[in-house]
């Protein structure tokens, strides 16, 4: 008990410190923004006469101006992401946390060519349980999706609720269920066995059948809602 106490109260530091970190950065992202828009109304003001390298810097400003957006909404997402951790148990909605998460995941995706979409299920309950905790399990096991996938392949991520039990979905197309083998299973049930068990969740291949793609490997975490 009190080595799970000693992870909460490490989980809780670090998400501060990330928040405390986004917070600042979009400070600083505020003050470039308000900078960049005096800049494009200078631009703006030297008229239809202006020099032809004006409109190269109307450009330029206008693409900084995306970027800075860019960069304060990603700030915004880790702010989101890292508060999670402030409260060890807590009440949460599973989707809104993967669609924080997906937005730091899309990057490992594109850099090995692998589409990653998320359908998100309708009129799912709260989850009442560790939401760092689900966070780390979730990231693993995209993580040893990932790492069984290739270029041109896609990875979909689906939430749906049966009864009290709200069910996490990844479908990995184009991987063959035969290409996971029992020690590639083992190993990840390993990895995040721990973690299911303080969360009273499971981990579950899903059987192929007449309505799943044939060349299709699906597994789905199952977690409780009341997970207290």
């Amino acid at each position: 008990m009190k080595g799970q106490q000693l992870r909460q109260q490490q989980m809780a530091s670090l998400g501060r410190l990330l928040a405390d970190f986004s917070h600042e950065m979009r400070n600083h992202l505020a003050v470039m923004q308000e900078a960049n828009g005096l800049l494009q109304d200078i631009l703006t003001m030297q008229g239809d006469e202006a020099p032809p390298f004006v409109a190269s810097l109307k450009d330029t400003a206008a693409q900084i101006g995306k970027r800075v957006r860019t960069c304060a909404d990603l700030c915004q997402q880790l702010s989101s992401m890292a508060h999670r951790a402030d409260i060890p148990y807590a009440s949460f909605s599973v989707n809104e946390l993967l669609a924080e998460l997906v937005v730091f995941l899309e990057r490992s995706a594109r850099s090995q060519q692998v589409t990653l979409q998320l359908e998100l299920g309708q009129r799912i309950c709260s989850l009442s349980s560790e939401p760092a905790l689900l966070q780390y399990i979730l990231y693993q096991l995209y993580v040893f999706s990932l790492d069984r996938m290739s270029k041109g392949q896609t990875m979909t991520i689906r939430t749906a609720q049966t009864g009290e039990t709200v069910l996490i979905s990844f479908c990995l197309a184009g991987v063959e269920k035969t290409g996971v083998t029992q020690t590639d299973w083992a190993a990840l049930s390993a990895i995040v066995l721990p973690a299911l068990s303080l969360l009273e969740s499971q981990l579950e291949a899903v059987e192929q059948t007449e309505a799943n793609e044939l060349d299709c490997f699906e597994f789905r975490l199952l977690v409780p809602v009341d997970g207290f």
